[in-house]
């Protein structure tokens, strides 16, 4: 299942006029070889995609049909997050100086997130990490993949 498309408006316009969207039931069925593209299945449809396109494709891998591993499951944005909850960083998204910006605050890799608090029209957001009050929009924070607090 696509769990989320790393990328613009036009590659997101791309992939979705194919079929390729956040939720749909994606089938690889022949992997990128080194030449070539990935051929794919959605919704009945086949066709290849470049090597480029298909790692702009987050996907869930269910082990059958309606199912999903538990541990692809936990993996959520910071932005679907309550107040009270915790989690570690898993990746950030985002380009450039986005994401500098943000390693700076201390959202790297394996750091610990609470959210304190959401502003009255829930935005901003503010976060405690590594000891520090940090409040993102809840766009930017749509941009930082999220698992379980070890």
């Amino acid at each position: 299942m696509v769990f989320s498309l790393e990328g613009g408006r036009n590659l997101a316009r791309k992939l979705g006029e194919m079929g390729v969207c956040a939720g749909a039931r994606i089938e690889v069925l022949e992997p990128s070889s080194a030449k070539g593209p990935v051929k794919l299945a959605v919704g009945g449809r086949q066709f290849g995609i470049g090597r480029g396109m298909a790692s702009r494709i987050r996907v869930i891998r269910g082990e059958s049909e309606g199912s999903v591993r538990p541990d692809d499951a936990r993996i959520r944005t910071l932005g679907e997050y309550k107040e009270g909850q915790r989690g570690r960083v898993l990746e950030l998204r985002g380009e450039g100086g986005f994401r500098k910006r943000l390693r700076e605050m201390g959202f790297v890799k394996g750091a610990e997130v609470y959210v304190e608090k959401y502003a009255p029209l829930y935005d901003p957001v503010e976060y405690i990490i590594k000891g520090y009050h940090v409040s993102l929009r809840r766009e930017e924070a749509e941009k930082i993949l999220m698992g379980e607090p070890e």
